[in-house]
């Protein structure tokens, strides 16, 4: 295992690491794939040789804490399958009368259409809290987890007996948000915003990303790029899908689509950290532009 030194010093050549040609991409990844075969061909399955392992590296105490920590997470989603499995209106009698904090640990394991669904069919007064909650969600007390599966399993006729572990947060809120008509979507998120704005951005944050930029229709996209910066266009582009850097350019003139392809091809080495910095600020103004009104992202 590393030391508090060198994962910093890991996180920093992380954050330093340069744009890689196709060459040395692929030389990286063969190399990768040799020494995985190697390392694969020679392991010994089953839970009982990993403990013994990890009783060798960490000692027994920690090894059964790990082993458990994984078993739970193994189980977890076979233990909500059979609510998974009910349609929205089921799902909905069942959590109804739950607290926030309840309902939300439910919807963050449930299919997104289906919990944007439940969430819709949730009073209007509620509605907020739990996807504020569904934001916050962090790993539940496994005692807790084992209250709620004994209370849901006398409501649904079976025994749920393992943990509802490591789900929720900013992207499930957001996930969920997404799958929703906009509409209500913009009324949970403005209500929300008035109250705790720090979370909404990171919600929206996560709800439209530079990726998302090859999925907007081209009109929205010419109109966009007036506004975004140009000189951050080329850094953006340089680490983007084929997908992303087809769509803007397209959404640009020729000549302005031609200059910003010559000034790719002259960057040279880039810190990964600043292509990150550039596609954000891309995003953020398009961000900008749809709270606005002078665009419609969806």
């Amino acid at each position: 295992t590393f030391d508090k030194n060198e994962r910093e010093q890991v996180c920093a050549e992380m954050a330093n690491l340069p744009m890689l040609n196709l060459g040395e991409q692929q030389k990286i990844l063969r190399e990768y794939t040799e020494r995985a075969v190697e390392a694969i061909s020679s392991l010994e399955g089953s839970e009982e040789y990993t403990k013994r392992v990890l009783e060798k590296a960490v000692g027994m105490f920690e090894a059964e804490e790990i082993i458990g920590r994984v078993s739970m997470s193994r189980t977890s989603v076979a233990a909500m399958q059979q609510i998974i499995d009910m349609d929205p209106l089921g799902i909905t009698n069942l959590i109804k009368e739950e607290q926030s904090q309840t309902i939300s640990l439910v919807l963050s394991y449930l299919p997104p259409a289906k919990a944007g669904d439940v969430l819709l069919r949730l009073p209007e007064s509620v509605r907020e809290t739990v996807v504020e909650r569904l934001a916050k969600l962090e790993p539940t007390p496994i005692e807790v987890v084992e209250t709620l599966g004994r209370t849901l399993s006398k409501k649904i006729g079976d025994k749920i007996t393992r943990s509802l572990n490591q789900t929720g947060g900013y992207q499930s809120a957001a996930t969920l948000l997404k799958n929703m008509a906009k509409d209500p979507r913009d009324e949970i998120l403005n209500n929300m915003d008035e109250r705790i704005p720090d979370l909404v951005r990171e919600i929206k944050t996560k709800m439209f990303t530079f990726d998302d930029l090859a999925d907007l229709d081209n009109r929205v996209l010419q109109k966009a790029m007036t506004q975004v910066d140009a000189d951050r266009l080329p850094l953006a582009l340089a680490a983007a899908t084929d997908r992303v850097r087809e769509a803007l350019l397209g959404a640009m003139s020729k000549r302005a689509a031609e200059s910003v392809r010559e000034e790719m091809e002259n960057l040279g080495k880039v810190k990964l950290a600043d292509i990150n910095a550039a596609q954000e600020s891309v995003v953020g103004v398009i961000r900008e532009m749809e709270d606005s009104g002078e665009l419609e992202l969806s």
